[in-house]
């Protein structure tokens, strides 16, 4: 009679450890619909690329000093970069936002430019100035405009922001400029 514990606790382990083998447990920690971080997600080349001749554009300015370059991928294709610069020719302190985003042909980013709503915009150039697209392609964009929006009055820093909306072929921009001092 002593037998049949023994037997029933020798069955269950061997079904607990034949499950174990068998890969039929889950562990406590759900590793399912997990974001990637920054560091760990994918961010498409030729965007990187892009960020890395940006940023050795913008920071080559002698005219400008920075504070704050904090990037910020959204996903993909698309990331934000917030900085705080100082004009060291006319003293200001500005706020600037970029959202960049990259679209898989210049048509999409144009259709996407399209349907913004830019009513209180005008476009200020189509002139393309040689920067970090030429810097990374080797060729000046075939398609640039860039939109401009100055909101506010100027000489009032807590009301003024400057809107730009750019594409640089398959690359939208929406920088938002705010003056600080």
């Amino acid at each position: 009679m002593q037998l049949k514990p023994i037997t029933a606790i020798i069955v269950l382990f061997l079904v607990v450890a034949s499950l174990l083998v068998a890969g039929c447990t889950t562990s406590t920690t759900s590793n399912t619909n997990q974001t990637p971080t920054s560091s760990t997600a994918t961010h498409e080349a030729f965007l990187e690329k892009y960020l890395a001749a940006y940023n050795n554009t913008t920071h080559s300015d002698k005219n400008r000093k920075f504070t704050v370059w904090d990037v910020t991928w959204l996903n993909s294709t698309s990331l934000r970069i917030e900085s705080t610069q100082r004009n060291l020719t006319t003293n200001y302190t500005w706020n600037v936002v970029d959202n960049i985003m990259l679209f898989p042909t210049t048509q999409d980013a144009t259709n996407y430019l399209n349907a913004m709503n830019k009513t209180a915009y005008s476009l200020a150039s189509t002139q393309y100035v040689s920067g970090a697209y030429q810097n990374v392609t080797g060729h000046a964009p075939t398609v640039y405009k860039a939109y401009e929006w100055l909101d506010g009055n100027v000489n009032n820093i807590s009301e003024y922001k400057h809107h730009i909306i750019q594409q640089v072929d398959n690359i939208i921009f929406v920088t938002t400029e705010k003056r600080l001092s």
